[in-house]
């Protein structure tokens, strides 16, 4: 196992976390069998973070952890010392829906957020103030995303999630990939014509319907133009009301091949609905970086030497310590 994350220490930390019946927001933290080794060891410690460093259980925030049928034993040992309510692991959907769907049809929250697992969650230096999470999950109605750009250069690796531009990794090395999609991006065009023709005719179909030519519509103008800004969504934290229209079920189903990040755009156009932008709120950063502002931190991408000072730092933030801020 070369995946850093999986050589992080065992969590000794236990909470209670209490079940507060309201029609508030549900946040849903996903896992997979595939990454469940490093998963595993993260989860405490995400759990921890969440709750220790931000105001998600005074605000009515409730954590949800969607697992696998073949990975539940695993992930309930990891939680051993969390006193977790009746309910918290859910099972992973078997139809493919993009979006994890409460509410009047599923349960009684009426707003939902998609949390990155590689999101960790830390405090300002000194301690003396938390990230207001869970007061922005509260209060934030709409669909809401980590981050949107209207720019075209805007986390290019990100957009691979659906115009497809590099193939399906299988060696993990995610620098490679990422290095290998920046260099396409600068090149004439990002994906060839026949490939950007297909994706434009398949998303243009999902929106506008068959007859979009003659209806003269294109979502070009919003994904795919050269000399304006494009839109680009980072669903790694994505914030939604609960989608009860069953016409979206059908409708992300016969789509679903297009990627979630293309979908939730897509439907957003379709809708005629907006995204608002959580990096307005709240500090996130792209990787671990020392600031004194309360944040949360993409860990996904980070080399070895920013992951043992992030460590160290989470591991000290729960003993109460606090790291000098010039190592």
């Amino acid at each position: 196992m070369n995946d850093l994350r999986a050589l992080l220490p065992e969590c000794p930390l236990g909470y209670e976390v209490p079940f507060i019946p309201a029609s508030h927001t549900a946040l849903v933290i996903e896992t997979n069998a595939a990454d469940i080794n490093w998963q595993e060891r993260m989860l405490p410690w995400t759990l921890a973070s969440l709750i220790d460093n931000t105001d998600l259980i005074m605000t009515g925030v409730h954590l949800y952890i969607v697992c696998e049928n073949s990975t539940k034993d695993r992930i309930e040992t990891a939680l051993e010392r969390f006193d977790l309510p009746p309910g918290t692991l859910i099972p992973k959907a078997t139809d493919n829906e993009p979006l994890m769907r409460f509410g009047k049809y599923g349960s009684r929250y009426d707003s939902v957020c998609m949390f990155d697992i590689n999101y960790w969650a830390f405090r300002g230096v000194g301690k003396s103030y938390k990230l207001p999470l869970g007061h922005i999950l509260r209060h934030t109605y709409g669909w809401a995303a980590a981050d949107y750009s209207l720019h075209p250069a805007h986390d290019i690796h990100l957009k691979d999630a659906w115009v497809r531009i590099s193939e399906p990794s299988t060696s993990g090395d995610l620098h490679a990939k990422r290095k290998k999609i920046s260099e396409v991006s600068h090149s004439d065009s990002c994906v060839d014509a026949a490939a950007r023709a297909r994706w434009l005719h398949t998303a243009n179909c999902a929106v506008y319907g068959e007859d979009y030519k003659a209806r003269n519509k294109s979502v070009a103008a919003y994904f795919l133009n050269e000399t304006e800004p494009n839109w680009h969504l980072d669903a790694s934290i994505l914030q939604y009301e609960s989608v009860n229209d069953l016409y979206f079920a059908d409708w992300a189903s016969e789509w679903q091949h297009l990627g979630t990040e293309a979908l939730i755009a897509l439907w957003l156009l379709k809708t005629q609905q907006h995204a608002y932008n959580l990096s307005n709120s709240v500090m996130i950063h792209p990787s671990y970086t020392r600031n004194k502002r309360p944040r949360l931190c993409n860990m996904q991408f980070v080399d070895r030497d920013q992951f043992v000072q992030a460590t160290r730092e989470l591991v000290g933030d729960h003993l109460n310590i606090t790291m000098n801020s010039e190592e």
